[in-house]
């Protein structure tokens, strides 16, 4: 799976945190730029990583409350994503 700019949706300004935002990373370690979040739970979200070129790198989860504290900078339909062998 690779993230491209053009399955990017534009969306404004939004507090509920769903699968198929996608956040600006905040520093850390590793080649993280943007997280896809790809489940939600009562409290968190689980997310997938992606590095500047649009590979998957990472992985984590968070608290809900900490997601709503960035932008969301861009949205896909997870209905349209494909994951495949490299």
């Amino acid at each position: 799976m690779r993230l491209h700019a053009n399955v990017l949706s534009a969306v404004h300004t939004q507090s509920e945190v769903v699968p198929g935002n996608i956040y600006p990373a905040k520093g850390g370690k590793g080649d993280t730029e943007y997280w896809l979040v790809v489940a939600v739970s009562a409290t968190g979200a689980h997310l997938i990583g992606f590095n500047k070129e649009g590979i998957p790198c990472s992985t984590a989860s968070y608290l809900k409350g900490a997601m709503r504290e960035r932008p969301v900078i861009g949205r896909v339909d997870l209905g349209e994503v494909v994951i495949k062998e490299k």
